[in-house]
């Protein structure tokens, strides 16, 4: 069940049918009802877990992910001037808003928080 997260993050990272999102649902007893019907169904709960060994999980976590990258070594080793277009790019989700108005450079992160 997801809550907090924008439903289309999820659906572009999750496995088909792995999740529900409670914005699915017209109200709290909707979801309170479809919860219930999960804990007494266990075929229709069980669907939630068909996608398990079907594929390969990527771990989306960043700390994971430059940790990754920085003992692959089949990779070319690169400079990157500016880690902020680096790191997010053009296709990362970043919300129903944009707040790339309000990021601020690597620059000035460089300048407040390590010099």
């Amino acid at each position: 069940m997801i809550l907090w997260m924008y439903l289309y993050c999820y659906a572009r990272a999750s496995p088909p049918h792995s999740f529900f999102h409670v914005d699915d649902f017209q109200s709290p007893e909707e979801l309170a009802k479809y919860l219930r019907m999960l804990d007494e169904k266990d075929d229709l709960y069980n669907k939630y877990f068909r996608w398990k060994g079907t594929g390969n999980f990527i771990n989306t976590f960043f700390r994971c992910r430059i940790c990754a990258m920085l003992h692959d070594t089949s990779r070319a080793s690169n400079v990157y001037r500016d880690l902020e277009k680096w790191w997010r790019g053009p296709e990362v989700c970043i919300g129903q808003d944009s707040w790339r108005q309000h990021q601020r450079t690597s620059k000035y992160i460089v300048e407040d928080y390590l010099l």
